[in-house]
């Protein structure tokens, strides 16, 4: 594959750390659903950790650091749809109980002796 014998060799790999609180680039809102969805890149100083190893040279994997850090600001951005929780039954649901009734309804009276 790629890098062959070099990947043994050779460090380049980039670790891309700053301190999501002090980044005022970022609207507040936006830094809190950051934190929210990507708890796990951050640690309890409050420092966000974005890696990358994927390419052979350094600013190659520079760029791809920074390439995640947009995704993820870019992916925090928009604010979550509102959404409304129905209450009670749907009239879908209550035909169809109706439905059920008379079927369940008519199989009981089948069963009752026939007169001849």
């Amino acid at each position: 594959g790629a890098g062959g014998q070099n990947v043994n060799k050779v460090n380049t790999k980039v670790e891309l750390r700053f301190l999501l609180d002090d980044a005022r680039w970022i609207p507040a809102e936006v830094r809190s659903r950051i934190k929210q969805n990507e708890a796990g890149r951050i640690n309890k100083e409050g420092y966000m950790t974005v890696t990358s190893q994927e390419y052979r040279t350094q600013a190659q994997n520079r760029k791809d650091a920074v390439r995640k850090l947009e995704v993820m600001v870019l992916k925090a951005y928009p604010r979550p749809k509102l959404r409304k929780m129905r209450k009670g039954v749907s009239k879908a649901a209550k035909e169809r109980k109706k439905q059920d009734k008379k079927q369940r309804s008519q199989t009981k009276t089948n069963r009752k002796a026939v007169d001849f």
